[in-house]
């Protein structure tokens, strides 16, 4: 399976919950069906588990995570409805 390449990448390291989420909702509301969105965020923070949560919830899957070693996560988040 091939995994759909980002068309937008958001990065929210500086922004605190739970204006992130609000912020990655307003950017997948912009996106077609299908689409995906590349989000940044801090590994070490509750947005690296209440993000991927409130996402699912949303309805919208998540097709990669990635944590690198500077402490950055990247979600690949792929609009669903």
């Amino acid at each position: 399976m091939t995994v759909p390449t980002p068309v937008q990448t958001l990065d929210l390291r500086t922004t605190k919950c739970p204006l992130n989420f609000v912020k990655t909702r307003l950017a997948l509301e912009k996106l077609s069906l299908g689409e995906v969105l590349e989000v940044w965020i801090l590994a070490d923070s509750q947005s690296s588990l209440n993000i991927p949560n409130s996402i699912r919830q949303e309805g919208h899957a998540i097709l990669r995570e990635e944590a690198l070693e500077d402490g950055l996560q990247k979600l690949w988040i792929q609009k669903a409805r």
